[in-house]
């Protein structure tokens, strides 16, 4: 399987990136973060996996910088950008662009006379590849033809694209059903004639080239118009492929010790995941953990009570004898 994906990266021409993202939790529940990630500098400023960026509630400190400044050759290769979070945050993180990975962090300190707990969740959303493009699946399992799944995933762009444009057209379905066919046709055509290197290109062309035959019986503006459906479902696809070639970590330090969680390694109290294409290809990656912090001075105070409570009764009662 991975040998699959390094097929696919050099089909794709992009350059593996890791990912690492460090939280510190705080006693107080708040937290800060750092993304770091190394790789080539064009997949680092591409949209598959973003930083984040300054809100009005949260800022962060970016940079970006050449680890091999002099070497000129690979120049574009070997980049790291990094970004912190300039105060601690006390919210929620949602990133939900849907030309990025789509995940959330959420801390959560609850506070008793005894203890605090803290809990960390982060959810990373699926993929759904094998939903969209059965045949990546099926060329990741059995290492099939390294382009046989462009067909499938470039006329998953088209349909939805067609149906969008339907919602918003109310195409008759006459004419609907003859666009349907005219697209079936031609990718059946493709695929059996081993056309399929046809396909390592953009959406809308292929769209065009699919509907030449009935070109002239189009809605005025149609393909312009289906611009506008397609570059979404295209931009969603680049994504998707961006992401095969990334390597993601997250490290987080929670208050006081440990207890639940599903973390992959614990070293010195550092909870550690890491997961890649194949981990969200098909399903979320989730990940939990609980800690508990103790009041010491609380429970020394308390017991300090309880022995001076103590002796207050058995001087009393030595007292009362006399």
């Amino acid at each position: 399987m991975k040998k699959a994906l390094l097929i696919i990266a050099c089909m794709l021409m992009t350059a593996c990136v890791e990912n690492l993202i460090h939280i510190s939790v705080l006693p107080d529940g708040k937290f800060s973060i750092k993304y770091n990630s190394i790789g080539d500098k064009i997949d680092l400023e591409n949209k598959d996996f973003v930083h984040p960026k300054n809100t009005e509630s949260i800022k962060w400190a970016t940079t970006m910088t050449s680890l091999d400044d002099k070497d000129r050759l690979s120049k574009n290769l070997n980049w790291e950008k990094e970004t912190i979070s300039t105060e601690p945050i006390n919210q929620k993180l949602s990133f939900a662009d849907s030309q990025s990975l789509i995940y959330s962090i959420d801390i959560d300190k609850k506070e008793y006379f005894f203890w605090n707990t803290y809990s960390f969740k982060s959810n990373v959303n699926s993929l759904a590849i094998n939903k969209k493009y059965p045949s990546v699946i099926e060329y990741l399992d059995i290492e099939a033809d390294s382009l046989s799944w462009i067909v499938p995933a470039k006329k998953h762009i088209i349909t939805k694209s067609l149906e969008d444009y339907d919602k918003k057209a109310q195409v008759n379905s006459i004419f609907k059903e003859r666009i349907n066919n005219q697209i079936n046709s031609y990718f059946s055509y493709a695929k059996e004639r081993d056309l399929i290197d046809k396909f390592d290109i953009n959406s809308s062309i292929i769209l065009k080239d699919a509907l030449k035959p009935i070109s002239k019986n189009l809605p005025r503006n149609f393909f312009k118009d289906m611009e506008i459906f397609v570059d979404k479902y295209e931009s969603e696809f680049l994504k998707n492929t961006a992401l095969m070639n990334d390597y993601f970590q997250f490290n987080i330090n929670l208050p006081g010790i440990v207890r639940s969680n599903n973390a992959q390694s614990i070293s010195d109290g550092l909870l550690v995941w890491s997961f890649d294409f194949d981990s969200i290809a098909r399903d979320e990656f989730k990940m939990y953990a609980n800690s508990i912090r103790i009041n010491k001075f609380r429970i020394q105070l308390l017991l300090g009570l309880i022995i001076v409570g103590f002796l207050g009764i058995l001087w009393n009662k030595k007292i009362n004898k006399k």
